[in-house]
């Protein structure tokens, strides 16, 4: 039982690499433009040329609007600009008795600029010490900074900006990909003549919807983060403790890592099972050799 199980795994490990070998073009595959946008373009393909042919009486030629076959052309991206994530710490010392205007100013400072104080807190009573983190346009960042600064005296800040234009257009170019296949399985839909090829193209439109979906949340939290800039901003009397602000980067995110580790799951049980589709076809060939060859063996020799 033991050989047996060990047996069974490494078929399946040397499927995984045979998969991974053939998915990252070790078999004349050719490059995609990113890994979302290649898993997506065989999806694709898999829908209209894989799933087509058999699904029901629906050709496998799906008519554009123009009266031709296209299924994959995507066409070319927009041009995006520089997409930065602006964010920054400051900390400033008031006069005495001048930290609720202070405060109060900063809190006007993100109204003038069309933002608004995302939180706040306040502490002390004879000295006063708070923070508040404020969000505003990006464009407005510097001139915020400026009429920050005049509140009193910095005692420290700290300002970083962090590039994100690579993931808009990877994003993008998935979302495209995703979509294109939509349209694709909506039209197969369409054409699908019996219930059990409407419901194999239903559960493929399903998980597409699903990724798009995904993928424009991941877009609106991004354009949310390039859109609006965001400062923490600590002020206190004299006397009063500083705060010690946080350091203007952005801190690992759960949710990133848990989509990561189901997108590495995924990836691997993508590659076993491609794999399997070369290695299963061999080991049956192989197989099917050896008997003959044994047969061949055993027969008696013809005196």
């Amino acid at each position: 039982m033991r050989k047996v199980a060990l047996s069974i795994i490494g078929f399946l490990a040397l499927a995984g690499v045979i998969g991974y070998l053939a998915t990252s073009g070790g078999f004349g595959s050719q490059d995609e433009a990113s890994p979302g946008s290649a898993q997506a373009t065989r999806a694709v393909e898999r829908a209209a040329g894989g799933l087509a042919p058999t699904v029901g009486d629906v050709a496998v030629a799906v008519p554009d609007e123009g009266g031709g076959a296209s299924l994959t052309g995507i066409g070319d991206l927009p041009p995006i600009g520089p997409a930065v994530v602006k964010t920054a710490s400051i900390s400033i010392e008031v006069k005495k008795d001048g930290f609720e205007s202070a405060f109060n100013a900063a809190t006007f400072i993100a109204g003038k600029y069309g933002g608004y104080v995302e939180s706040s807190s306040t502490a002390g009573t004879k000295t006063q010490s708070g923070e508040l983190t404020v969000r505003l346009p990006s464009a407005s960042f510097d001139q915020a900074m400026a009429d920050l600064r005049g509140l009193g005296t910095v005692e420290g800040q700290t300002i970083s900006g962090q590039d994100v234009t690579s993931e808009f257009v990877d994003l993008d170019a998935r979302l495209r990909t995703w979509e294109t296949q939509e349209v694709v399985l909506l039209r197969l839909m369409r054409q699908a003549t019996t219930v059990e090829a409407t419901l194999r193209v239903q559960r493929e439109l399903q998980d597409v919807q699903f990724r798009i979906e995904q993928i424009k949340g991941q877009l609106r939290v991004l354009d949310n983060r390039t859109s609006l800039a965001t400062i923490q901003v600590a002020i206190r009397e004299p006397g009063a403790v500083r705060a010690e602000l946080a350091a203007a980067d952005d801190r690992p995110s759960l949710g990133e890592a848990w989509d990561r580790a189901v997108n590495g799951f995924l990836g691997v049980i993508y590659s076993i099972v491609v794999g399997l589709g070369y290695l299963v076809p061999i080991t049956a060939v192989a197989v099917a050799a050896w008997f003959g060859y044994r047969r061949l063996r055993a027969r008696p020799a013809v005196s």
